[in-house]
């Protein structure tokens, strides 16, 4: 059967009843004290997934429950198979052990300041790690449905050839998953400035219209904090390059990746979606930190549309590469997923290339490598508060 026919695609089954597209075998520091220790014990194991972001100690409020989500949301994740936590000391230890004794995986903790030295810290994070290794070892993959899965959108590099092909590619493919059954989130709040008459267009409810324009009003007025009005700003001088010449533009580029479907929900950043459809995050417009956000909010995989090549991924959820600019294509034809230029020069249609994204998400939900795990691209980034000045 062609992959475009079928309707499931083979994942590790969780006993949360969630699934998985890869099983990750995490090492995860929580601090970025606990950062070395955590890249010396991953080395135990070749292959397994080490995160290690710049977490801080002494947050307060927003920020601190934002960092709280973003680790709940990786230890949680669906792919994720087991996961060795790693925190600084005692008390937060406990605290930390307590919150994920039912993470519904495998699990290991340990805590950096009970060990005698570094090199003991060392071993027992090892130990532990091989023990987590072999409790996931040979995991099967069964067929699960294609409705199954998250997608986070994502784009960037944006020019002429992300609002004809990439981004309308990507759109093409999520009215498809959303008929039948999936979910969807979008992100990068700034990038909707502009497009608020589609916001009112589609949203399902007033409520989410009111939740969605005031998180575009509340970004755009931080935007002007320091005197710029951020639709004079941006496009960003790579886009101008591309071609894009006022923010509108950009925005509506963008948001041809939502489809045509109506927004379910709006989400706070790493917020999991609350049923099925299309969901807002609020996030900033930096990939790799709205990519954070989507993935710790449950997103299995990432549908990346771009002109000028980007860089970003997101080392847990494998990120889909879809690219209709043909120089773009021709320089870095290593780092994309599916070449979409073909609709520029009228050799594809829109329906045959959401056919092919289709294979693609197939293929990569099944277990191929997308060319951002194959460069090991991706960062995990949270946002915090600026300081007052």
């Amino acid at each position: 059967m062609h992959a475009s026919d079928q309707d499931t695609f083979p994942g590790f089954r969780r006993s949360d009843g969630s699934v998985g597209v890869r099983n990750h075998l995490l090492v995860l520091s929580t601090v970025a004290l606990t950062n070395r220790l955590a890249e010396l014990v991953s080395r135990a194991a070749p292959g397994c997934l080490l995160i290690a972001p710049d977490f801080m100690r002494g947050l307060r409020g927003h920020d601190q429950l934002i960092q709280d989500r973003v680790l709940d949301g990786l230890v949680s994740h669906p792919n994720v198979g087991a996961v060795l936590v790693l925190a600084h000391d005692a008390a937060t230890g406990n605290a930390l052990r307590e919150r994920y004794r039912n993470a519904g995986r495998p699990f290991d903790l340990l805590v950096f300041m009970d060990a005698h030295g570094m090199a003991d810290a060392v071993e027992k994070g090892r130990a532990a790690l091989v023990r987590l290794a072999k409790a996931i070892e040979g995991a099967p993959r069964t067929p699960a449905p294609l409705s199954s899965l998250v997608v986070a959108l994502e784009c960037g590099g944006s020019d002429a050839s992300s609002a004809l092909c990439a981004n309308p590619v990507i759109g093409r493919f999520v009215d498809r998953h959303l008929a039948g059954g999936g979910t969807a989130i979008v992100s990068e709040t700034a990038e909707f400035i502009g497009a608020e008459p589609i916001i009112r267009s589609r949203s399902a409810t007033r409520f989410v219209t009111e939740q969605i324009l005031e998180r575009i009003s509340r970004t755009e007025k931080m935007m002007q904090e320091d005197g710029e009005d951020y639709r004079g700003i941006n496009p960003t001088p790579e886009n101008i390059a591309a071609g894009l010449t006022t923010l509108i533009e950009k925005s509506m580029g963008a948001i041809a990746k939502t489809g045509h479907a109506l927004f379910n929900g709006c989400l706070n950043f790493a917020e999991p979606p609350q049923g099925k459809g299309l969901h807002f995050m609020d996030t900033p417009f930096f990939s790799p930190v709205s990519m954070t956000g989507m993935a710790c909010a449950g997103a299995h995989l990432v549908l990346f549309g771009m002109g000028v090549f980007n860089p970003s991924g997101n080392p847990l959820a494998p990120t889909i590469k879809v690219c209709g600019n043909p120089e773009t294509v021709r320089r870095w034809a290593d780092s994309l997923d599916l070449d979409a230029s073909g609709i520029l020069t009228a050799d594809k249609t829109l329906d045959e290339m959401a056919d092919r994204l289709r294979d693609v998400v197939v293929q990569v939900a099944g277990g191929s490598q997308s060319r951002a795990e194959d460069w090991r691209e991706g960062q995990i980034i949270a946002p915090r508060s600026l300081p007052a000045l």
